[in-house]
């Protein structure tokens, strides 16, 4: 299998998150966080936890070196609230990761920071200033800038949004959209309204994160069908601009094309035998750390979505536990277990996307809607993967131009 992060089967690019701050001044309806998590005022991950993980981190970038890209982010909420030198301290930290995997592409590679740029903007343009001079050059430090999409149409705040984040850009060379997608942000925001903001503000990549957890899953999972036509509807502008990117469709279309090479037209039989093949490589190069120091799977399916607690899932297992590895050797055989259990029940087990699904982590979102309650009419998907894996078929035979066969 080949793609642009594996070669003959080995990673090639490493995806690290480590979840140190839930502090946010933002409500969006989809993110994973809940209001309690998000009134915080302080670093939530101890620096004594922070810095073993760094440490297994960095001896795990130096195990698959060299490598063409290495990211490391530093999620979920606002690091700005921490204060300039806090977040000066985590590029110095995200930086040691970055160079141990000896990157051949520094330009695709660097250290990311999430935020809102909430507050005043002569302040928060201060406080970016003082830690772009206090960061060493040779590991970029990129601003992933959170949309709450209720407010993507207010003048005022998308006025005061378009300052900061151009100062953003001429400091940091790049800005990054995320946006928390839930029905009620679909009912607020089109399409192409967020294309809009995203292109008149000088974004050139924007991530929609869909990520349904036991505490949002009335906010992300209670109208399927409008979520979906949302979904195809921005990736296909996206396609049209040409501009500015997004993941979620073209990763689809990768893991599609993949399939296509690997199985012909069968996108269904020998789940459990694809799942086996593929997962233990994908979240080798993907890991995520929480805030306690628990090691988790992460997957890609509409913006990152991992093998964690709030998804009624267990972690891998412990950064105190051993090497990033070790870890991995341990836990990953029930995590195989559950990715099989969840495609080998109600509407998966008759889906022609049954294997191709299984391998792209919306095996989480299916195990949150059902954990959540949530009503599974036969031959229906539990929530949006299906049209889009759909699409993402038709695109890549209409490519191959067998437009003619059916997976």
């Amino acid at each position: 299998m080949l793609n642009h992060t594996s070669e003959n089967g080995m990673a090639t690019e490493l995806q690290v998150q480590i979840d140190d701050v839930y502090a946010c001044l933002g409500l969006c309806a989809g993110c994973v966080l809940t209001p309690d998590e998000r009134r915080g005022k302080s670093p939530d991950m101890p620096d004594d936890v922070l810095d073993l993980a760094i440490s297994r981190l960095t001896d795990h970038a130096a195990a698959m070196r060299p490598l063409k890209r290495v990211n490391v982010t530093f999620a979920i909420a606002d690091h700005i609230l921490m204060g300039g030198d806090y977040m000066k301290r985590i590029h110095a930290l995200g930086a040691r990761i970055v160079r141990a995997g000896a990157p051949s592409s520094m330009e695709y590679s660097g250290v990311f920071f999430t935020t809102s740029l909430v507050g005043k903007p002569a302040k928060v343009m201060e406080l970016l200033k003082d830690v772009r001079e206090g960061i060493e050059d040779d590991v970029p430090f990129i601003p992933l800038v959170v949309l709450d999409g209720r407010v993507v149409n207010a003048t005022k705040f998308g006025a005061q949004w378009k300052e900061m984040v151009l100062y953003a850009k001429a400091l940091f060379g790049k800005v990054d959209l995320n946006t928390n997608l839930s029905v009620e942000a679909c009912g607020s925001m089109s399409p192409a309204e967020l294309m809009l903001f995203a292109a008149d503000n000088g974004f050139d990549d924007v991530t929609v994160n869909w990520t349904p957890t036991l505490a949002n899953a009335n906010a992300t999972l209670s109208d399927n069908r409008a979520m979906s036509l949302w979904l195809l509807e921005f990736d296909e502008l996206v396609r049209a601009r040409g501009d500015i990117t997004t993941g979620y469709g073209q990763y689809l279309d990768r893991v599609v094309e993949n399939a296509i090479r690997d199985r012909g037209g069968d996108g269904a039989s020998g789940m459990a035998e694809y799942v086996k093949a593929l997962v233990p490589e994908t979240i080798r190069k993907s890991v995520e750390v929480d805030h306690h120091g628990n090691l988790l799977a992460k997957f890609e399916a509409v913006g990152d979505i991992p093998h964690a607690p709030r998804h009624g899932l267990r972690p891998l297992g412990h950064i105190s536990e051993g090497s990033v590895d070790e870890i991995l050797a341990r836990g990953q055989p029930a995590m195989l277990r559950n990715v099989m259990v969840q495609h080998a029940r109600g509407a998966c087990l008759a889906c022609e996307y049954n294997a191709v699904c299984a391998v792209t982590g919306f095996h989480v979102s299916t195990g949150v809607a059902r954990r959540a309650g949530k009503q599974e009419a036969a031959g229906e998907c539990p929530h949006v993967a299906r049209p889009l894996i759909e699409a993402a078929y038709l695109r890549t035979l209409r490519n191959f131009g067998t437009t003619n066969s059916s997976p």
